[in-house]
């Protein structure tokens, strides 16, 4: 590159820079007549402000020991509330143990009366056999008996003794 456009690329560069140097120095006078206006603003609520801080002031500095009592008693209602709760939880697993003692005598108790139902289901039934047994044996010899008197009624009416006939059927049908 020669001298002369090496000169020139300076200068452009100069002239640039002058550029910016001078829109920063705008935007400093701008930046700083918006913060003189916020000041100002800021300086007119502080008029409004100043007595508020005031009242809040004075309302701490009464308030400060009512709020400090209420914190003192917070503090003790929750110390109260935490010694209930572990109170409360171990009643909970009392009566949890008393409930799980209670399901395992129960569940023995219905084990013993089922046992007692079936053993007294199995005894009837066997009674109940016996008896039938004990009916039906008298039943069946009594109906032996008035077979064997019908037998001989129907033989005596027929005129004495059965005919051979008769007697073959008979043997011919029992086997």
């Amino acid at each position: 590159m020669s001298e002369e456009t090496f000169r020139w690329v300076i200068t452009g560069a100069v002239a640039i820079s002058a550029l910016f140097i001078l829109i920063m120095a705008a935007a400093t006078v701008g930046i700083y007549s918006a913060i003189s206006k916020i000041r100002t603003k800021v300086e007119e609520a502080m008029v409004h402000v100043e007595p508020m801080l005031d009242t809040a002031r004075r309302l701490t500095d009464q308030n400060a020991p009512k709020v400090s009592a209420i914190a003192s008693d917070a503090q003790q209602i929750a110390a109260n509330a935490k010694d209930i709760s572990y109170v409360a939880k171990d009643q909970a697993h009392h009566f949890a143990e008393v409930g799980r003692d209670l399901a395992d005598r129960t569940k023995a108790q219905v084990a013993r009366v089922d046992a007692v139902v079936d053993e007294s289901l199995v005894k009837a039934q066997i009674a109940g056999s016996s008896v039938k047994e004990a009916v039906m044996k008298p039943v069946r010899e009594a109906g032996g008996i008035v077979a064997g008197v019908k037998a001989a009624v129907a033989t005596y009416a027929a005129g004495g003794r059965p005919s051979i006939d008769s007697v073959a059927q008979d043997e011919e049908m029992f086997i």
